[in-house]
């Protein structure tokens, strides 16, 4: 096992490829291992949804010419692609509605990148259940441990964590599921780093989901070009001009190396119940319950939402023109949940809803205040009405779920209300019950089959 110095990172690729090659789904604790399936459940429930979204077609179609050998099943094409665009195709599409689920260890989204690297993978492998979900369990951790190395810096700097922390990640799963050597891994990890990107400045844009398939597909790339002895560096990224070094004005190896709340970082997962960028959900919950508790909007003097300075750079479009920029607009989901519209419906997000003049109208009376005393997923509404009255709501939606029996009905109530428009009532139902069972699944191959629907 290799050593590594706390302070400096001397060893630190080694250190997580070692670690990642480690992890094994029937190691991990109870809660972890169902977890993990509902990782994977929520990931098939927000890509079946997106399927067909007009935003994809120019990636679709650009793949469709460009062809390649027949390997794997990609999300909206009925033929099979080559596994990098598979990957690719995946990965954006499992991203594109912004639905998918949530670690604050590295600010992003972490099922959307090491999913849609491994399942083209683990289908041209013809892998177990149990192989597929260690290499998962394997590429999760590693990305929650380099996002705390990386540290919030990297976010607040512009960089999209879900991309420049999900390539390395991706990387590390599919050295795992490939079985590499510690060598080898080191080696992948470190071609994956020196593809890590993603900008913050083009959420709202398409760009955003494609920073997922782009990292998903380079992440599988590194690990299948390190395993043919492609030569990319082993000490990438603690390197002098490294990956660290570069893509993080203040790297912390000591809170990498740190043991996470409940001893593994998917003990701190966050489903998304609101089809919304997550630093909108908290004020989406408060305005929820105000509404419930009576709060009219045409009641309404005056609202103000408290929330932490982090927002004003994820999500805090104020004048939303698409529904991508929507998905961004806090002012704007508030207004929504407000007026009654169901966020956590995709069809909520519509040209004639952002230009609709009551919505408009609330979205606007809002005043948005930052504050440092309040968490980075946290917000409080404030709303005064006509008649003097004052309500107020606090909502933190950074608490991972305690109650896990709760967690996995909400997470299948959430995939098949998407899931069954697609599939229908049986094939969804047929993907969910392989999908609980996944560590007795002898060929995971057939878990890529659903996403042969061709885009509609």
């Amino acid at each position: 096992m290799a050593t590594v110095h706390q302070r400096n990172a001397e060893g630190a690729t080694r250190w997580l490829g070692e670690r990642a090659l480690d992890i094994h789904y029937g190691d991990l604790p109870p809660g972890p291992q169902r977890i993990v399936k509902h990782c994977i459940i929520d990931w098939y429930a927000v890509t079946l949804a997106a399927i067909g979204e007009p935003g994809l077609r120019p990636l679709i179609q650009d793949a469709e010419e460009e062809g390649g050998h027949p390997r794997a099943t990609a999300a909206g094409m009925s033929a099979k692609t080559g596994l990098y665009t598979a990957a690719l195709l995946n990965g954006t599409t499992s991203h594109v509605l912004d639905y998918d689920d949530v670690n604050l260890a590295i600010t992003g989204h972490p099922t959307a990148v090491i999913y849609s690297a491994l399942l083209p993978l683990a289908e041209s492998r013809h892998a177990d259940g149990r192989a597929l979900l260690s290499a998962f369990a394997a590429g999760y951790e590693t990305a929650c441990r380099v996002g705390r190395w990386l540290g919030d810096a990297h976010y607040e700097h512009g960089y999209h964590a879900t991309s420049s922390v999900g390539a390395v990640a991706a990387a590390a799963a599919c050295a795992n599921l490939m079985g590499l050597s510690i060598d080898q891994t080191a080696c992948a990890l470190g071609l994956a780093a020196t593809q890590a990107a993603g900008l913050k400045a083009q959420f709202g844009t398409m760009a955003k989901p494609l920073h997922a398939g782009l990292a998903a597909r380079n992440g599988l790339m590194s690990a299948c070009l390190a395993a043919r002895g492609y030569e990319g560096g082993r000490a990438t990224l603690e390197a002098a001009q490294g990956y660290a070094q570069v893509l993080s004005p203040m790297p912390d190896w000591v809170a990498a190396t740190a043991q996470p709340p409940g001893h593994w970082h998917l003990q701190n997962r966050l489903f998304k119940y609101h089809a919304a960028c997550y630093g909108t959900n908290a004020g989406i919950e408060c305005a929820r319950e105000l509404r419930a508790e009576g709060v009219e909007p045409d009641q309404i003097a005056a609202i103000t939402v408290l929330t932490h300075p982090s927002t004003r750079n994820m999500c805090h479009l104020p004048m939303p023109r698409t529904a991508a920029e929507a998905r961004f607009s806090l002012r704007l989901n508030i207004a929504f949940a407000l007026q009654g519209i169901d966020t956590g419906d995709i069809a909520a997000y519509t040209d004639a809803r952002l230009n609709d003049a009551a919505i408009v109208a609330l979205r606007d009376m809002i005043k948005t205040e930052f504050s440092e005393a309040l968490g980075r997923m946290e917000a409080e509404v404030i709303i005064e009405l006509r008649d003097g009255a004052a309500h107020r709501r606090r909502k933190d939606a950074s608490v991972p779920a305690a109650d896990i029996d709760a967690e996995q009905a909400r997470i299948c109530g959430k995939y098949r209300t998407l899931a069954v428009p697609v599939l229908g009532a049986h094939g969804a139902d047929s993907l969910l019950q392989q999908l609980l069972g996944l560590p007795g699944l002898q060929d995971t191959s057939v878990l890529a089959t659903p996403l042969a629907t061709p885009a509609s």
